[in-house]
C-alpha cells in the first residue's frame, strides 16, 4: 500500500476507536480490540495471521505492564486499609494549619496518589476533604481542587500506573527513566495547580456540602465532623513517616537502578545488584512484602487478613489491565502493517518538534474520548515509530514518553468519568466543574508541557 493510503487507516483506525467508545459506548478493551482486528484486515494480513499478531502485541506488552500495575495495586490498597491515608492527610493539616488547609490536602494526595489509582484514591480521601470542608466552611473548591490535581497528575505522569507504564512500554521506554525524568514536571505541575487554585477560586464559588452524619450513616460511611477520620477507623494506624517510607521503597530502587546503570560501568557489582532489585516488577514486589510486614502484620493482621486485603486490590485493575493489553495490541497491529511508520514519517513532515506533536495528539485524543490512561496508549504506538526514525536515545524516548502521559491531562470534560466522581461527591454542579476542573487540568498540562520542552535540550545533552 501506499504511505497516504496506510496514514489514512491510520486516522480511520483511532476515528473509529474513538466513535466505539464515545457514540457506541463500547468498552475500550473491546474498541480497541475489534479495531486491531479492522485495521489488520483493511491492511492486507492474512487472516491466518491476525490471531498470532493479537496474541503478540498482547503477549508483548502486559509481560511487565500487568506485573507492575497489579504489585502497584496490591501496595496502594495495603496503604489504603492499614488507614495510611488518614493519617498521612491528619499529619500534613497538623504541619501545614487550617489556613493553608489545600496545600496539606494537595501534598497528602500527591504522595498517596503515586501507587493508588486515581478514583480509587480520591474516594478513600474524600471523607477527609469533606471533614475540613465541614469545619473550615468557605469556598468547597479550596479543598476539592487540590486533592483531585495531586491525585491526576501523578496518575498521568508517574509509574506505577497504567497509562504512562503502559504508554512506555508501547514507547520501548526504561520504566526507571520515566519515573526520574518524570519526577521533575510532576512536582512542578502540582505547585502550578496549587498556585493557580485561589485565583479560580476568587471568581468561581462552590459552597461545601451540607451533609449530616446521618446522611452519611446511610451511605454506609462513618462520618465523623470533628475529626479527618476515613473510614473504615483503623485502632493501631502506622505513622505518617511510616507510610512515606513505603511509598519510597519502590521509586528508590528503580531510580537506583537507572542512575547505577548510566553511571557505572555494566560489569560493577553495584549495577547488577540494582539491576535485579531495582528492576520495576521486583522493586514493587519488595515494596509489596515490606508493607504487608510493617502495615499488616505488625499491626495485628492476621494471614487471612492480608489475604483478604491483597484480593481486594485485585478486581478493581482487572479492567485496567486489559485494556493496557490491548492498547498494546492495537500498537503492535500498527507497527506489523506499516501504519505507524507511514504515520510517523507524515508527523516528521509537518516539521512540529516531537515533543510538540506527542504532547498535542494526546491532548485532543483525552478531549475526544475522555480516559487519559486510553489517551496515553492511543498516542504512544502512532508517536513511537518517529523515536526510531529520529535516532533518539533512551533518555529523550522516556521525556517523549512523559510528554504524552503529561498531554493525556489536558481537557479533561463531562466525558471523563474522573470528573463525575469528583463533581458529585463534592458537589459541584456541571458548570463550575468546566470552569475550574476542566481548565486547571490544562493549565496544568501546559506547563508540564512547556517543563518537558525546558527538559529537552539538558536530556539531549546528557543523552
Amino acid at each position: 500500500m501506499s504511505p497516504v493510503t496506510l496514514v489514512l487507516l491510520g486516522l480511520a483506525a483511532v476515528a473509529v476507536i474513538l466513535a466505539l467508545i464515545i457514540k457506541a459506548k463500547a468498552h475500550p478493551f473491546l474498541a480497541l480490540l475489534l479495531v486491531s482486528v479492522g485495521l489488520a484486515l483493511a491492511a492486507g494480513v492474512p487472516l491466518e495471521k491476525i490471531v498470532p499478531m493479537l496474541e503478540e502485541g498482547m503477549g508483548s506488552t502486559l509481560g511487565s505492564v500487568a506485573l507492575i500495575v497489579t504489585l502497584g495495586a496490591m501496595m496502594g490498597r495495603i496503604i489504603e486499609v492499614s488507614g495510611g491515608a488518614d493519617v498521612l492527610a491528619k499529619m500534613l493539616l497538623n504541619k501545614f494549619g487550617p489556613h493553608r488547609a489545600p496545600w496539606a490536602l494537595g501534598a497528602a494526595a500527591f504522595i498517596f496518589g503515586i501507587p493508588v489509582f486515581v478514583d480509587v484514591a480520591l474516594i478513600v480521601l474524600m471523607p477527609i476533604i469533606l471533614s475540613v470542608g465541614r469545619r473550615l466552611q468557605g469556598n468547597m473548591l479550596n479543598y476539592a481542587l487540590p486533592t483531585v490535581m495531586g491525585l491526576l497528575t501523578v496518575h498521568v505522569v508517574l509509574p506505577p500506573h497504567p497509562g504512562i507504564v503502559g504508554g512506555a512500554q508501547v514507547m520501548g521506554a526504561n520504566i526507571g527513566m520515566v519515573l526520574l525524568l518524570g519526577l521533575l514536571p510532576a512536582i512542578i505541575m502540582w505547585l502550578a495547580a496549587q498556585f493557580t487554585i485561589p485565583f479560580i477560586t476568587r471568581r468561581i464559588f462552590s459552597p461545601v456540602p451540607g451533609i449530616s452524619a446521618a446522611e452519611m450513616q446511610e451511605a454506609g460511611e462513618d462520618f465523623d465532623e470533628e475529626s479527618t477520620q476515613s473510614f473504615p477507623k483503623v485502632d493501631n494506624p502506622p505513622r505518617a513517616w511510616v507510610v512515606i517510607a513505603m511509598i519510597l521503597i519502590p521509586l528508590v530502587l528503580i531510580m537506583s537502578q537507572t542512575i547505577t546503570s548510566m553511571t557505572l560501568p555494566e560489569n560493577n557489582p553495584v549495577v547488577k545488584f540494582f539491576s535485579f532489585v531495582g528492576a520495576s516488577p521486583m522493586a514493587l514486589v519488595i515494596g509489596v512484602v515490606v508493607a504487608t510486614v510493617v502495615l499488616g502484620y505488625r499491626r495485628g493482621w492476621g494471614l487471612t487478613q492480608a489475604e483478604d486485603v491483597i484480593n481486594s486490590s485485585l478486581p478493581p485493575v482487572a479492567a485496567v489491565i486489559l485494556i493496557t493489553g490491548a492498547g498494546g495490541t492495537f500498537g503492535h497491529v500498527l507497527k506489523e502493517t506499516g501504519v505507524a511508520d507511514a504515520v510517523a514519517h507524515a508527523l516528521a513532515g509537518t516539521g512540529l518538534h516531537i515533543l510538540v506533536l506527542a504532547w498535542l495528539m494526546a491532548a485532543l485524543i483525552r478531549a475526544a474520548q475522555g480516559s487519559a490512561t486510553v489517551s496515553t496508549l492511543t498516542t504512544a504506538p502512532l508517536i513511537a515509530p518517529m523515536t526510531s526514525s529520529l535516532g533518539l536515545e533512551p533518555l529523550q524516548v522516556a521525556l517523549v514518553a512523559v510528554t504524552i502521559g503529561i498531554g493525556s491531562m489536558a481537557l479533561s470534560h463531562v466525558n471523563d468519568s474522573l470528573f463525575w466522581v469528583w463533581s458529585r461527591y463534592n458537589q459541584v454542579n456541571t458548570a463550575t466543574g468546566l470552569k475550574s476542573y476542566t481548565l486547571l487540568t490544562t493549565t496544568t498540562s501546559i506547563v508540564g508541557f512547556l517543563v518537558a520542552l525546558l527538559m529537552w535540550p539538558v536530556v539531549s545533552a546528557i543523552a
